[in-house]
């Protein structure tokens, strides 16, 4: 498996991260396709986006199991209206744990 020195010391696998921001700018335009009324959705889904790209920034072991949880909780408040968009944080949770978290 090819590795690269990441700048924040730590190994990590490129191909998965590329995933993951791919998945997240999926994730980006379905909370813009949102209806405007669905605040819960649309902040769920938005604070969900940060902690993915700070996760991406700067990985840290200890925040793995609270992100994990995140994606599913927003896939169980999602999953009824908005089943796209669930189908993205189902991609999202493979990738994660594809990089081991």
């Amino acid at each position: 498996m090819w590795w690269r020195k990441c700048t924040n010391r730590s190994f990590i696998r490129p191909m998965p991260e590329k995933n993951l921001q791919q998945l997240i700018n999926q994730l980006r335009e379905e909370i813009a396709q949102l209806p405007e009324s669905d605040h819960s959705a649309r902040e769920r889904l938005t604070t969900l986006v940060t902690d993915l790209e700070a996760r991406l920034e700067a990985p840290d072991p200890q925040d793995h199991d609270t992100l994990v949880q995140n994606v599913r909780e927003s896939i169980r408040h999602l999953e009824v209206e908005h089943p796209r968009t669930t189908g993205v944080l189902n991609h999202i949770m493979m990738t994660l744990s594809n990089m081991g978290i």
